[in-house]
């Protein structure tokens, strides 16, 4: 019987769940914030379209929450008529006024590192049992009558033999990301509530749903579906 065992190197195979930390203004009426615009999130340096992917799972989330949201093409087009910039607090109640919204969200991303493979070795160690064989005679009888003796070769047991061996090994190794975001109420501009977090990046698309679901779970007894019920 052959059996294989296969090694890898320690810290390879990572996992992690996303856990947010978020900050909420307490002494705030939430049930102000019926109508909300997300307002796009940038590309991460070098990775276009990541922005957009974002802001499309906070914009499924929010939806989830009870939230009436504005289509993003009307925030964008907004921004360039009036040439708004959305990294500009002073901008939000500009922007928000012209959207008839209560609140809009910002957001950035932080970190981002894609997932990589990478070549490493691992040990492989083959495992197989050998016979024992001992020769031992045996008292026979001949055909004349003559007692006599034969030689013979039997299995006494079996010994595991174990057989190291290294062997090339192409591992995938798990990206990064990090969000921070901000729900700010368009007639004070003040924050209303602010989150951060990070997660493994198996694809992008997965983890940016990931840390838009994480983020918006922990900020939501400020949902107008909570509030209303």
């Amino acid at each position: 019987m052959r059996k294989h065992l296969l090694v890898l190197p320690a810290g390879l195979l990572l996992g992690a769940c996303a856990s947010a930390m978020v900050a909420i203004k307490a002494d705030f009426d939430f049930t102000r914030v019926k109508r909300v615009a997300v307002v796009g999130f940038s590309d991460y340096a070098n990775r276009p379209g990541t922005g957009e992917m974002l802001a499309g799972a906070f914009e499924q989330d929010l939806l989830t929450a009870g939230y009436d949201l504005i289509e993003r093409a009307q925030v964008d087009k907004i921004l360039r008529e009036r040439r708004l910039s959305a990294s500009d607090p002073a901008a939000a109640k500009e922007l928000g006024r012209l959207l008839g919204v209560d609140a809009l969200l910002f957001g950035r991303i932080t970190d981002f590192r894609e997932p990589r493979e990478i070549l490493t070795h691992a040990n492989v160690v083959d495992t197989h049992q050998d016979p024992i064989y001992v020769r031992r005679n045996r008292r026979v009888q001949n055909p004349d009558g003559a007692v006599g003796s034969s030689e013979e070769t039997v299995i006494q047991g079996y010994r595991t033999v174990r057989v190291a061996r290294r062997e090339p090994r192409t591992v995938t190794t798990y990206g990064r990301l990090g969000v921070s975001v901000r729900l700010v109420y368009v007639p004070t501009a003040e924050v209303l509530w602010s989150g951060s977090d990070a997660t493994n990046v198996y694809t992008f698309e997965e983890s940016a749903r990931s840390v838009a679901g994480s983020i918006l779970k922990a900020v939501k007894k400020t949902w107008p579906s909570q509030i209303r019920k």
